[in-house]
């Protein structure tokens, strides 16, 4: 009966621990994340007062329109939290729900919103920032 008993559980190790086949990322899956990743770079850039980190991740004219639209701040605490991503014939729109503070004298001012991100090209790059640009604060 030991024999037996003994055989069974050697015999269901064996069958248990046959190779697995995981499934690899599809493309849009992997243009998306690195989407993501580049929105948080841009976001990072913005954050540490860095102008040429903005402009690594933009089109030249995306990159005009946010530096543009900055105002002076002393410290900034921006949050990105990704919603939903469509995809389009030439690129992708990422929409990006944000919570902001600003420091600028003395004074503070939060805002919030939903950002979209026209991204195209591969690596990703931000060709313009249809709605919501949350770089435009405080106002």
């Amino acid at each position: 009966m030991k024999k037996i008993m003994i055989f069974l559980l050697i015999l269901l190790l064996f069958a248990c621990g046959g190779k697995k086949q995981t499934k690899q990322p599809s493309t849009e899956y992997l243009y998306t994340t690195e989407a993501f990743k580049v929105v948080e770079q841009i976001r990072q850039a913005y954050q540490n007062k860095d102008n040429s980190g903005i402009r690594q991740y933009c089109s030249e004219s995306a990159y005009r329109e946010i530096v543009a639209s900055i105002k002076p701040f002393d410290r900034a605490e921006l949050e990105f939290t990704p919603v939903l991503v469509e995809m389009e014939n030439d690129g992708y729109r990422l929409y990006v729900s944000w919570n902001g503070k600003w420091s600028y004298i003395g004074n503070e001012t939060e805002e919030r919103g939903l950002a979209i991100f026209l991204m195209k090209g591969n690596p990703p790059r931000v060709e313009k920032i249809l709605r919501g640009n949350p770089f435009r604060y405080p106002d």
